[in-house]
């Protein structure tokens, strides 16, 4: 069988594309599954100004180059471990909880935080890149 050139690009192209899509629908099943809740921007920053505990479930890296201010970084890693003792007193409080893009940790974090007793925490949709596209500041260095 002789493939030609173009034929050759279509077909990668629809299998980059059913790849794309089932990426996306893995991506939006499982955040469904999470059952979290979910806040837009504005509502995130009037929970923050409410004095909601912001919490970055990023780095130390990506954190030290930008995060919402009054935030407290919490790396993702060890909210799979335990909640630490800090946020403890947070229990019953407004917990707004974010990541780079609001899809990958964001969520899980939310949903680990939920089922450990923390049922006012929510994910901030778009995480800190929605954050900022809806023109709010962000601030560097390590907190």
């Amino acid at each position: 069988m002789n493939i030609k050139p173009i034929e050759h690009r279509e077909r990668l192209f629809g299998i980059t594309l059913a790849i794309l899509a089932a990426i996306w629908l893995v991506t939006a099943s499982s955040m469904h599954s999470l059952n979290i809740r979910e806040v837009e921007p504005v509502d995130a920053k009037a929970l923050a100004e409410s004095g909601a505990l912001v919490i970055d479930v990023r780095g130390k890296e990506a954190f030290a180059t930008r995060h919402i201010p009054g935030a407290i970084l919490f790396p993702l890693d060890d909210l799979h471990g335990f909640v630490a003792d800090k946020i403890n007193a947070a229990r019953d409080s407004p917990i707004v909880v974010y990541c780079g893009d609001g899809v990958r940790s964001g969520p899980e974090g939310t949903a680990i935080l939920n089922q450990a007793g923390f049922a006012n925490a929510v994910n901030l949709k778009g995480g800190i890149e929605g954050w900022q596209k809806a023109g709010f500041t962000t601030v560097t260095g390590p907190g």
